[in-house]
């Protein structure tokens, strides 16, 4: 009874910056004391409700919706024994200022209600070798982990947070977005004995992995994707990529030339994929930084055309503020 009595609430409501309810968004309060992190998801209104926490200092936090709504994150909330704090949320437009039907997130949420991934046991090549090939939507890491920086990558790291992370980005200037490290988005596997091309809708919409037993090249040109290659473990690919430039991002991370990437796909069924994925830059951090997460087949969808190669004005009208 002591315990209860003691116990303290957060509650409120999410809204987008119309002042509408968001529904199904992700909820974090971190007890900065204990580093206890209590989840919770706002109701189809927008409401939420953290309860029985521990009176402290937490920070709380939504992490960005897709590309239409930016991340929030208030510090130094104070829960007194016993109380209840009123807490509403209001957020700001993401990348894509709000604009309907541009958020891959949204749509990618609509494929899995009208595609449910199917059932059935993992499919195999006729070598042996289980089959990746197919359509998958990607997914974020439920439980993500901040990797430790090195100074110099983590000033970048404020900056492109606080002002430059929308115009300093690769992509606000027609190349690529991101290595394709996971995330919400349409990959296409198309797997053969020797090779494994991956394609995803970006400027670069296409890697080739090597599943002939070749090395890596030893004077290798840097390049966006790098250069992979791949073998079996059993049932899963590790795929082994190094040879990147300094000048894509991971997410909002940087990274040097010495970033070093190693995948795994395991397909546990017909219809999931889990992927693991870990990576090394000495320049860049100070221990390899490790994403998982679990892709879904959707057998309905495919890859689209991407074309930025010119006529690209959006770029003045960006702000990272």
């Amino acid at each position: 009874m002591s315990a209860q009595n003691r116990a303290a609430t957060i509650t409120g409501t999410i809204t987008d910056p119309d002042g509408h309810g968001v529904a199904s968004a992700p909820v974090q309060a971190k007890n900065t004391k204990t580093r206890a992190l209590h989840k919770t998801t706002s109701s189809a209104s927008g409401s939420y409700v953290f309860g029985g926490l521990p009176p402290g200092t937490y920070e709380l936090s939504v992490p960005a919706i897709g590309v239409t709504l930016a991340n929030y994150e208030r510090k130094r909330v104070v829960l007194r024994s016993g109380r209840t704090l009123r807490l509403d949320v209001r957020l700001q437009w993401g990348v894509n200022l709000g604009t309907p039907g541009d958020d891959a997130a949204v749509f990618l949420a609509s494929a899995r209600r009208e595609s449910p991934p199917p059932s059935g046991p993992a499919p195999h090549t006729p070598e042996g070798e289980p089959d990746l090939s197919g359509v998958w939507i990607g997914s974020d890491d439920p439980n993500p982990e901040e990797p430790p920086l090195l100074p110099w990558a983590s000033a970048v790291m404020k900056r492109r947070k606080q002002l430059d992370k929308i115009t300093d980005n690769p992509s606000a200037h027609c190349l690529p977005a991101s290595l394709p490290l996971s995330g919400a988005g349409i990959y296409k596997f198309v797997q053969t004995p020797a090779l494994l091309v991956m394609m995803f809708e970006d400027v670069i919409g296409y890697r080739q992995v090597f599943l002939d037993g070749r090395g890596h090249p030893k004077d290798g040109d840097p390049s966006w994707m790098g250069h992979s290659i791949a073998r079996w473990e059993n049932d899963t690919l590790v795929v082994d990529t190094i040879g990147f430039n300094e000048r894509s991002w991971l997410g909002l991370y940087p990274h040097t030339e010495k970033l070093h990437i190693v995948e795994r796909y395991q397909r546990r069924d017909l219809g999931h994929l889990d992927v693991q994925i870990t990576a090394e830059d000495p320049g860049t951090f100070l221990k390899p930084w490790t994403i998982r997460n679990v892709w879904e087949l959707a057998p309905k969808e495919d890859v689209l055309e991407y074309v930025c190669n010119e006529n690209n004005k959006d770029l003045p009208h960006l702000s990272g503020k």
